[in-house]
């Protein structure tokens, strides 16, 4: 009995010994682990989050088989943004994009109204500035490109969104089996495009041609936007009024891709004080040609300059 009672107490004193060691030990790693957190907190710098993964489609089907492709894809490494449209059907679609934003330092918003999680508050992108590119809240700290170039693309499956740049992550511009999108052609701002579809309509009035009516530039400008398609930039109201949509100029035929209506998305090299965040959310809208007013009826609006380009188009 006495040994039973003696092989007891040994038990008790080890059990009472390995969790002193072990708490010891559990002491010490969380020091260890609070140490590196302070030499993290030390030696790093303000952290950045660029979200440009957000998108939404929006396919209004008509009388005829209709679908479309948002590639929008990003390489963070080398600042390469390229947003265009595919259309995957069988009959002519046309289009039309909205870029949205939202920016955040130290979890405050720039945009009081605006919240992170609600892209349905984030602040359409206007182009009623000095460059397409530039806006008014968020461009301190991060620059666009919007030159309507041309590159190589991969037909995409209709419906989804591609977010990555070519097989490997990087801008491929000749990926196998790929095949150009529409000719390079820098966008106009809607204001633009309407005064030139003055002049040629009042030149063709007196059956003189456009030459007489336009400078060359503006011709190439006219030709490029009523032949092979540009982006049309709508600036001619507030975005609260159907403004700030960019829009392809022509049908997009079937099989056919847009250029580029973004080529870059890149810092400028100015650094927030605190932590940040930027996002951008692409709207896409693709109808046929019986269902114009569905733009309307979306939520969003058209306005009436808007609707002297879609006039053209019937």
């Amino acid at each position: 009995m006495q040994r039973i009672k003696e092989w007891c107490e040994y038990t008790d004193m080890r059990r009472l010994h390995n969790n002193h060691k072990v708490h010891k030990n559990r002491n010490l790693l969380l020091l260890a682990l609070s140490a590196l957190a302070v030499v993290a907190v030390m030696v790093g710098s303000a952290f950045a989050w660029t979200d440009f993964g957000q998108s939404r489609t929006n396919r209004f089907r008509g009388t005829v088989e209709a679908d479309v492709t948002l590639h929008d894809e990003y390489d963070e490494e080398t600042g390469d943004k390229d947003v265009f449209v595919e259309n995957s059907g069988n009959s002519p679609i046309y289009v039309r994009i909205r870029l949205d934003e939202y920016m955040e330092i130290d979890s405050k918003s720039f945009i009081d109204t605006a919240n992170i999680r609600r892209k349905d508050t984030w602040t359409p992108h206007t182009y009623d500035n000095t460059t397409v590119e530039d806006c008014e809240h968020f461009h301190e700290y991060y620059t666009w490109k919007m030159s309507g170039a041309q590159r190589s693309f991969v037909e995409g499956t209709p419906g989804l969104v591609y977010s990555r740049l070519g097989a490997n992550g990087r801008v491929d511009t000749t990926p196998a089996g790929g095949k150009p999108t529409a000719v390079a052609s820098s966008p106009i701002i809607m204001s633009k495009y309407l005064a030139l579809k003055t002049l040629s309509e009042s030149q063709l009035a007196i059956d003189e041609g456009l030459d007489a009516a336009m400078s060359a530039e503006d011709l190439i400008i006219w030709m490029s936007a009523t032949t092979d398609g540009c982006w049309i930039l709508d600036d001619t109201d507030t975005a609260e009024n159907g403004g700030a949509w960019a829009y392809w100029s022509v049908a997009l035929e079937a099989g056919q891709a847009t250029n580029l209506l973004i080529d870059s998305v890149t810092r400028t090299g100015k650094e927030p004080s605190a932590d940040w965040y930027y996002g951008i959310d692409v709207k896409l809208q693709a109808v046929t040609v019986s269902d114009f007013g569905k733009w309307n009826d979306s939520g969003y609006k058209i306005t009436s300059d808007a609707e002297i380009l879609i006039a053209s188009w019937l």
